[in-house]
């Protein structure tokens, strides 16, 4: 027996964690001296770990977000979290995805004893940063207007 939600639980989690990931790995690139094996790890740790929220959350929005979407689309407080936060949302987080894999991509064939290469990694981990970031607040804002579209709805 599944429990009824545990899969946001774990996407959540899982996001939480990756975005983590990002900032030690851009963390470790600025250090004095990288150590490019820990980078490395990191690096497929974070990948591995924004699939596995991708997973994790694709029985959620197929089976669940359905009923949360035809509430929250029903009111007028509430209808730009579906229109806006959920459709941003969706193109961020394919966009996050297709990054996510050219971080080990890059850890392992750039130089990371250069300058450059550390920089051009430094960004994209940036930006995959700033989109966790921007992924959390759309999520917390479609989460939220969920819950206040279905108490309205219930009084």
């Amino acid at each position: 027996m599944t429990v009824p939600g545990m899969e946001t639980g774990v996407h959540v989690f899982t996001a939480l964690l990756s975005g983590l990931s990002a900032v030690l790995m851009l963390g470790l690139l600025y250090s004095s001296s990288p150590n490019k094996k820990m980078v490395r790890r990191i690096a497929v740790a974070f990948a591995v770990l924004v699939w596995i929220t991708w997973i994790a959350v694709a029985p959620v929005y197929v089976n669940e977000y359905g009923a949360d979407k035809a509430v929250i689309k029903s009111f007028s407080e509430t209808r730009n979290a579906h229109s806006l936060g959920m459709e941003t949302k969706e193109h961020i987080f394919y966009t996050g995805l297709i990054l996510s894999l050219l971080v080990p991509i890059g850890a392992y064939t750039l130089n990371l004893d250069k300058p450059g290469a550390r920089k051009l990694m430094g960004w994209l981990a940036a930006t995959l940063i700033i989109g966790f970031i921007v992924m959390d607040a759309l999520g917390a804002w479609i989460s939220l207007s969920a819950k206040l579209a279905w108490s309205m709805k219930a009084g």
